[in-house]
């Protein structure tokens, strides 16, 4: 997949705040696991124009040491008002039924949107015209499956529940689409400590999720007229950084500094509030089809 990237090295972290907004607004429903997360309560504060993101204070709760990618494109990388709604949870599968593991997965996420969401209450009067359903997923299913698991076999469930899941989501008026797809997390330093076989048979795995979601989509986009889809190539982008992090201001692909900014990995499995920048930044360009950015 052809991946352009338009970041010039060595860019810091910008404050974020509202923009000078236009009158038009998109509502965004985020879905997924850690790299996602930002501790969003469906029964806390509401996004609003001032205050976009709702609860908790913008900033906490993510993975990153500060900011995450959804909370960048909402308050900074967009080019009208957003009014993010994030129930993304860390550790989260796509269903626990398929790869167990003990986090909310997005089966369950999905079906908190149906509950608090779906009825377009006054909290969130979406209309498919206006409105964007994200999703980064797949992160754990492949950590906790791939070293006693044939991604041949396991895959194509997964594949499955995740396409049920957006059909539930087209049902009820959701016509806007965002995927992403799993970057090359076999290079974080909790697999780089584990030697040469594990990577390998790690990063395989992440080959084959990788092209099951793509035809996944594809298969959607074919069946189901007036979408619109965009697949944004997390692998690519941040391949790109790890081959080359000091074009991005990193000393090299390794290291961790819980500073969000010094190193691309703020911890050993999850990089730090200045990738998600630039990482948001990237995405801006692939996201006109949706609108507000």
């Amino acid at each position: 997949m052809k991946h352009l990237i338009s970041i010039m090295a060595g860019v810091g972290i910008v404050a974020a705040g509202p923009l000078q907004h236009r009158a038009a607004q998109t509502y965004f429903f985020t879905f997924g696991d850690s790299y996602t997360q930002s501790n969003f309560d469906v029964n806390g504060t509401q996004p609003s124009a001032s205050n976009p993101m709702g609860n908790p204070t913008i900033g906490t709760g993510t993975s990153s040491g500060g900011l995450n990618w959804v909370e960048y494109l909402t308050t900074v990388d967009n080019a009208s008002l957003v009014l993010s709604y994030n129930l993304a949870i860390g550790g989260a599968t796509i269903d626990n039924r398929i790869v167990s593991a003990p986090y909310v997965d997005m089966t369950t996420q999905v079906g908190t949107f149906e509950t608090s969401y779906s009825q377009k209450p006054a909290s969130a009067p979406w209309s498919a015209s206006d409105t964007v359903f994200g999703f980064w997923i797949g992160i754990n299913d492949i950590g906790w499956a791939y070293s006693s698991n044939d991604a041949s076999v396991v895959v194509p469930k997964l594949m499955a529940q995740y396409r049920s899941l957006i059909e539930e989501i087209y049902a009820n008026g959701g016509r806007k689409f965002l995927f992403l797809n799993v970057p090359p997390t076999s290079r974080s330093p909790l697999f780089l400590d584990q030697g040469t076989d594990v990577v390998n048979a790690h990063a395989a795995w992440v080959t084959a999720y990788n092209k099951g979601l793509q035809s996944m989509i594809k298969s959607f986009k074919s069946k189901r007229s007036g979408t619109t889809t965009v697949l944004y190539d997390t692998w690519s982008f941040m391949t790109k950084i790890l081959d080359s992090p000091q074009e991005y201001g990193y000393p090299n692909a390794t290291c961790i500094n819980e500073d969000g900014v010094s190193c691309i990995w703020y911890n050993n499995y999850h990089p730090g509030q200045k990738y998600h920048q630039l990482q948001a930044a990237d995405m801006k360009q692939h996201l006109k089809p949706l609108g507000a950015w």
